[in-house]
């Protein structure tokens, strides 16, 4: 290919794939997966869910002190 380049002669023909790829569905695959996981592991799939306690804001800090002249 190099040599047909800088002899400005016809670039070889790239060969065909005789059969197309295969398409994986990710995201079905990372469910399958996912579900694979979980069942060796002995979940059941039902969490319990609750809600997260609210975060509390530091106190704010006063800026310090002019001294007075």
């Amino acid at each position: 290919m190099i040599e047909a380049k800088q002899g400005d002669k016809l670039l070889p023909e790239a060969p065909q794939a005789e059969e197309p790829g295969k398409v994986l569905d990710l995201m079905a695959a990372l469910t399958e997966s996912v579900s694979r996981a979980k069942a060796a592991r002995g979940e059941t799939g039902d969490a319990d869910v609750h809600d997260l306690p609210k975060k509390r804001r530091p106190p704010r800090r006063r800026p310090p002190r002019r001294r007075r002249k």
